[in-house]
């Protein structure tokens, strides 16, 4: 792991090592004085989860991507400019002007000049990875397991979770049944237009994936079941249900902060600068943010980049104007298993492509 700091260097705490944790961590450590500063990565888990990856490394052991998935947090930092503190953030307490302490959920205080909030979603189903590092690969094992074992999967929720899941066991298990249950008129979500929307259904259906639209299954089981019902009275044959909707904000310990920090829904208020509304020390990115923009990895990335900019402003004593943060076109590719898939890029009139172009940039 990274080297610890010494006691007169200023840290900058960074909760989350996702996407945008990992990304701005990195960043941060070719940057930053390390005679002043010292960046901390404070996250549960000793490697980081690739929620991109992650579908494809959850339905089987093909392809070796455990470390893909799975990567650790040695090699984030330059020697001496960070380190990777394995723990869980209880409660945020601010310093009376600049800076101020975290507490862990095992005691430990650890101050900052500067914090950065960046702890993404809580999924349910294939995607609730464990937060200790002994139950990540059991887990793994469990829904591998249950997978192979089935023979009826459905897949409660319509979105990207489940098409890149339903694609990926098609691909090893071309045989099993898979039914996506999705209580909208289409798959996805209205950000994308219907022709997206529709073309990403009729890419199922090549691969015999049955869907069914309209509806809703109100109680996923766990066991001992051959059919579930739906809220409109189907009855469809399953012997496994994953649930594929979308996460949630995890952002409960941020509450320390005061009342008025999140937004009825649990997401984080933020200035164009990525600073939280009342203070200036504290930054936020990620699926957590209070933005008008789907929640994506490529996102994170470009809030990374901002925090970057605004934390080294910060520090500097130049006065330097802070970056806004401009929300991007919208853009997503989602695969269909291996080699297949649809993508959208909301730019001109909105293009809609297909297998050629996933297995370009996402094979």
């Amino acid at each position: 792991m990274a080297s610890k700091k010494s006691d007169d260097l200023k840290n900058i705490i960074i909760v989350g090592g996702g996407a945008v944790g990992t990304t701005l961590a990195r960043t941060l450590s070719a940057k930053i004085n390390a005679s002043t500063h010292h960046i901390v990565l404070v996250d549960p888990r000793p490697f980081q989860v690739v929620l991109p990856v992650s579908l494809r490394f959850l339905t089987s052991d093909r392809d070796n991507l455990q470390e893909t998935t799975l990567p650790s947090y040695d090699k984030l930092f330059v020697d001496g400019t960070g380190t990777f503190v394995e723990g869980k953030v209880a409660t945020i307490q601010k310093g009376d002007r600049k800076g101020g302490s975290v507490t862990l959920e095992n005691g430990e205080i650890i101050a900052f000049e500067y914090l950065v909030l960046a702890t993404g979603s809580i999924f349910q189903g294939p995607l609730a990875f464990p937060e200790t590092k002994d139950d990540v690969l059991p887990f793994v094992e469990g829904v591998r397991k249950r997978i192979k074992d089935a023979n009826d999967i459905v897949l409660a929720g319509g979105g990207s979770v489940a098409i890149e899941l339903a694609g990926e066991i098609k691909d090893i298990y071309p045989n099993k049944n898979v039914t996506v249950v999705q209580g909208g008129g289409h798959l996805l979500n209205d950000v994308y237009p219907l022709r997206f929307r529709t073309f990403a259904e009729q890419g199922l259906v090549k691969r015999d994936i049955k869907l069914v639209l309209n509806d809703y299954l109100d109680d996923i089981p766990t066991d001992g079941f051959t059919s579930v019902k739906t809220r409109s009275g189907t009855t469809i044959k399953a012997d496994v249900v994953f649930n594929t909707r979308g996460g949630r904000p995890n952002t409960e310990f941020i509450k320390s902060l005061g009342p008025d920090v999140l937004t009825p829904g649990g997401l984080v208020k933020v200035r164009p600068t990525l600073q939280l509304a009342a203070y200036d020390d504290i930054f936020a990115g990620g699926d957590i943010l209070d933005v008008k923009e789907q929640k994506q990895y490529a996102k994170a990335l470009t809030h990374a980049s901002v925090l970057a900019a605004n934390i080294l402003a910060s520090i500097s004593s130049t006065n330097s104007k802070l970056k806004p943060y401009k929300c991007s076109a919208e853009l997503i590719v989602i695969t269909i298993g291996k080699g297949c898939g649809v993508a959208y890029l909301g730019i001109l009139w909105g293009i809609v492509l297909g297998d050629w172009f996933v297995r370009l940039v996402k094979p």
